[in-house]
C-alpha cells in the first residue's frame, strides 16, 4: 500500500519552526485508506513551502492529498519537549491535538513534555 510509504511525521530536530498537517488518501477498487501526517521544518519561509516540497512525492506514490491546516512547533531533543501552538495564514490552523498524538507515535518523551496551544501565531 502507497501509504505505508510516507512517514507520519518529518520534522527538524531542534528550534521553532512551521508545520503542516496534511491527510493523504489512497483510493483502491475496495476501500479508501487515508491518513494523518506532519511536516514540519526550519527552512520554510511560509508553510506552503513544506507543501511545494512535499506534494511531488505524494503525486509519485499515486496519492491524493490536502493541507488541513498548519502552526508552529517547538521542538527541543536535548529537553524531550514538543510545543505545537499557532496557525497559518494560508491554511488555517491545524488540529494541534491531532499533531500531538502523531508526534507521540515518534518520540518516546515524557507525557507531560508533549503540549499545545491554540493562541499565538
Amino acid at each position: 500500500m502507497a501509504l505505508d510509504k510516507v512517514e507520519d511525521v518529518e520534522i527538524d530536530a531542534d528550534g521553532v519552526f512551521k508545520y503542516i498537517l496534511i491527510e493523504i488518501k489512497e483510493k483502491s477498487k475496495q476501500e479508501v485508506g487515508r491518513k494523518m501526517i506532519v511536516r514540519g521544518f526550519s527552512w520554510a519561509e511560509y508553510h506552503s513551502d513544506i507543501m511545494d516540497r512535499v506534494a511531488p512525492r505524494f503525486t509519485e506514490l499515486g496519492l491524493q492529498y490536502e493541507c488541513v491546516g498548519g502552526g508552529r512547533i517547538k521542538h527541543s531533543q536535548s529537553n524531550k519537549t514538543l510545543h505545537v501552538y499557532g496557525y497559518s495564514v494560508g491554511f488555517g490552523q491545524a488540529k494541534h491535538q491531532l499533531t500531538i498524538e502523531l508526534l507521540k507515535k515518534k518520540y518516546s518523551y515524557p507525557e507531560e513534555n508533549f503540549t499545545f496551544s491554540n493562541a499565538g501565531y
